[in-house]
């Protein structure tokens, strides 16, 4: 049986002949062709050009005897260059992202009419993962209006290891996104607000705008034209969240965009009213 190759040799662009290969000289240190096949279980017709491949990304040495011999590296500098290419590769796809971009706008800016789009997630992860990752691509503006279900949902998405408020930021400044935002808050949910604010401080420094409103209705997110969030809570779920819908369409992300200025308007530029968390802890 040939070793059994890492999942992650594929993330390199290694076809299948190519890692055995690779785990093969591994398990060998130094070996022949005919080695390789055998301990990798490679047609003798592959493993010359799966050694090319990778010598040629600097993964194994070649010596160019008769019989050629094939000779391993240390583990921590196969590893070490595995990282190299992966970051190499992510570079040269984040370069030609703008290209892409523009090549995926040209093709939707033909299209007429109004042709409204709505898809459904459930629950918080299916809203964080599915609806707010639209928001980490933003190419214009966010305006967003978050009560306490979208801090419990946001919470509970960066404890479990998905930072979106820093995808989010990291994007907005990448692109110079304009992102304001308006909490909405009760007095009982004061407390949690400020808890919020406090924790992901250095996320929210990217924002070019937050206001506060005791104006409680239905949280929303408009990301650049044409796309809305709107999320969906009840007091008798757990979680609180249970779903929210994403919809496609300019006249409502206009609506709702007019709604946000009107809003934004009348919110409070600052959190002097409510320092004094309700159960007595000062913030």
């Amino acid at each position: 049986m040939p070793p059994t190759d890492p999942d992650q040799l594929g993330h390199i662009g290694l076809v299948l002949y190519e890692r055995r290969a690779l785990m093969a000289l591994m398990l060998c240190g130094v070996a022949d062709a005919a080695t390789l096949c055998r301990e990798g279980d490679i047609p003798s017709s592959k493993i010359y050009l799966a050694m090319e491949k990778l010598a040629g990304l600097g993964l194994v040495h070649v010596q160019p005897t008769r019989p050629k011999m094939f000779a391993a590296l240390p583990t921590a500098v196969v590893v070490g260059r595995i990282i190299e290419i992966a970051r190499e590769q992510s570079d040269r796809f984040a370069a030609d992202a703008s290209a892409l971009h523009a090549t995926f706008a040209g093709l939707r800016s033909r299209v007429r009419g109004r042709q409204p789009f709505l898809d459904l997630a459930l629950g918080v992860e299916g809203h964080i993962r599915r609806h707010l990752v639209p928001l980490a691509a933003a190419r214009k503006r966010i305006l967003s209006y978050l009560e306490a279900g979208d801090l419990m949902a946001i919470d509970t998405a960066v404890k479990g290891g998905f930072p979106i408020l820093r995808r989010i930021a990291r994007n907005a400044s990448e692109h110079g996104v304009e992102h304001r935002v308006v909490f909405g808050f009760s007095y009982q949910s004061a407390g949690r607000l400020v808890e919020f604010l406090k924790a992901h401080r250095h996320d929210l420094r990217q924002m070019t705008g937050v206001r506060y409103s005791g104006e409680l209705g239905h949280p929303f997110h408009v990301v650049d034209d044409d796309t809305v969030v709107l999320p969906l809570d009840h007091p008798f779920v757990k979680e609180g969240r249970f779903a929210s819908l994403l919809v496609r369409d300019r006249e409502l992300a206009d609506s709702l965009a007019e709604g946000f200025q009107e809003l934004w308007r009348k919110a409070m530029r600052n959190l002097r009213e409510i320092q004094v968390d309700p159960r007595g802890h000062r913030a």
